[in-house]
């Protein structure tokens, strides 16, 4: 196997052609592995309905299936639960997710996207509303990543569930709990269960306050700052900083702490007008997580501090404008509330971490309006200045990037997909005259937000 490590006399036409050819070949592995997956599927399934064809019942389909289950993971060296548990997904992902599996065959999705399909749509039992949204969730499958298809796919599934999220959330919300589980070496894990709108807001926090520690070390990237010896990864930070703040109440023993209570988190939930008012059960949607139910949007507006209305059109759904009833920075709330996260492909880094850049360089000539502007996380914003990619917006928030072998990556706001509301709840006259509200809300209390 040849070096992809360029010669020092090798031409950019040369580096560039093997860069294609590296491209070309992991993009074939991964269609090959997708095939190999279908197929992994397809066996554990068949396993699965060895038992069931042997027509054994009670005890003895009991000790047939563990003897099967047995065998597998002997042949694999894997565990039999580990076994166990993937025989039963196999067989519900052929029986009522076939068409994910075909498309996964043909390499048009990964594996983890179709594990993401079928664990947003498990509740759905109608066979006519599960392949409406098997249609809708594969056509979003094949040109986003799994991270981003989640929230989508968890919004569109609501549309066909026997019972309302805010029913469901009232169950949930009873199970609330922290869990400790022993792990070796002397660590622990300890798990909360919490409604998603405080969990997110709790990681941001945490988040904000280890960037604030470790860039006042003076590195920013877990050197040793400034010969204090302090090289501990962002990730380290935040669970100090989390262990901090419930062992004493403020993060006073991190690096930098001083002034680090006062950070709070951010979420941001978008609320149909009606669904505010209670006339209306469609859900509304944390951003980064999907769908939540109305008594916690209600909730959370009541204590917001500012509101976005947001109009977007009857028939796709697009942002068309924003305004605010407070507070007037316009250009920033409507890209915020169309863009979401950073807008390079797969990226979800959410828009109060990224740069608003000009698609189409200022110092250039480009225009500060919301067709040349999107957000880009710091990382990607760089990767646009000084590398070979490229982007543009071919329409308003429509990105197109072009890698540096020449491949182009369609970026669309997701928005144009969630923000449709079922044609039956308004009519296209009304939903022009109704916008949608997005609060701005910090769920721990600041008066300080986001927009």
């Amino acid at each position: 196997m040849s070096s992809v490590i360029p010669a020092a006399d090798e031409s950019p036409v040369a580096i560039l052609r093997r860069t294609d050819q590296v491209v070309d070949a992991f993009a074939d592995v991964q269609r090959r592995q997708a095939a190999l997956d279908a197929e992994e599927i397809r066996t554990l399934a068949r396993a699965a309905a060895l038992v069931k064809d042997a027509g054994e019942r009670g005890s003895r389909r009991e000790i047939a299936q563990r003897s099967l289950v047995a065998e597998l993971a002997i042949a694999t060296r894997r565990s039999e639960w580990s076994v166990s548990r993937q025989m039963g997904q196999c067989a519900d992902l052929c029986e009522r997710f076939g068409v994910g599996v075909a498309a996964l065959e043909r390499g048009e999705i990964t594996r983890r996207h179709l594990v993401v399909i079928q664990e947003a749509g498990a509740a759905i039992h109608d066979d006519a509303d599960r392949a409406a949204y098997l249609a809708f969730a594969l056509e979003r499958a094949r040109t986003t990543s799994p991270g981003r298809l989640a929230p989508l796919v968890r919004t569109h599934a609501e549309r066909f569930l026997d019972r309302t999220l805010d029913e469901r959330a009232r169950d949930a919300h009873a199970c609330r709990r922290v869990e400790l589980c022993d792990l070796p070496d002397g660590m622990a894990e300890l798990v909360a269960t919490l409604p998603a709108t405080l969990a997110h807001g709790i990681h941001d926090r945490l988040s904000r306050q280890a960037r604030s520690v470790v860039e006042a070390r003076g590195d920013g990237d877990g050197g040793d700052g400034d010969g204090d010896g302090d090289g501990r990864t962002i990730d380290q930070v935040r669970a100090d900083v989390f262990t901090d703040l419930l062992l004493t109440g403020a993060p006073d023993a991190c690096l930098g702490g001083e002034g680090l209570g006062a950070i709070r988190a951010i979420v941001q939930v978008t609320v149909p007008v009606l669904t505010m008012t209670g006339r209306s059960d469609e859900p509304a949607l944390l951003a980064g997580y999907g769908p939540i139910d109305g008594d916690t949007a209600r909730a959370l507006a009541a204590g917001a501090t500012g509101w976005e209305r947001v109009m977007t059109s009857p028939l796709t759904g697009d942002v068309l404008a924003v305004d605010r009833y407070r507070v007037t920075a316009g250009l920033q709330r409507f890209l915020r509330a169309r863009d979401e996260h950073c807008r390079f492909p797969g990226c979800r880094k959410p828009v109060w971490r990224c740069d608003v850049d000009h698609t189409h360089d200022a110092a250039r000539g480009g225009t500060t309006r919301p067709e040349n502007l999107a957000h880009l996380c710091r990382r990607h914003h760089t990767l646009k200045h000084a590398s070979a990619w490229t982007v543009e917006q071919t329409s308003p928030g429509v990105l197109v990037w072009t890698s540096p072998s020449g491949r182009r990556h369609t970026d669309r706001p997701e928005p144009t997909v969630r923000f449709v509301p079922e044609a039956e709840v308004l009519s296209v006259r009304t939903r022009l005259r109704e916008p949608w509200l997005l609060p701005v809300h910090d769920p721990l209390g600041s008066r300080d937000a986001p927009f």
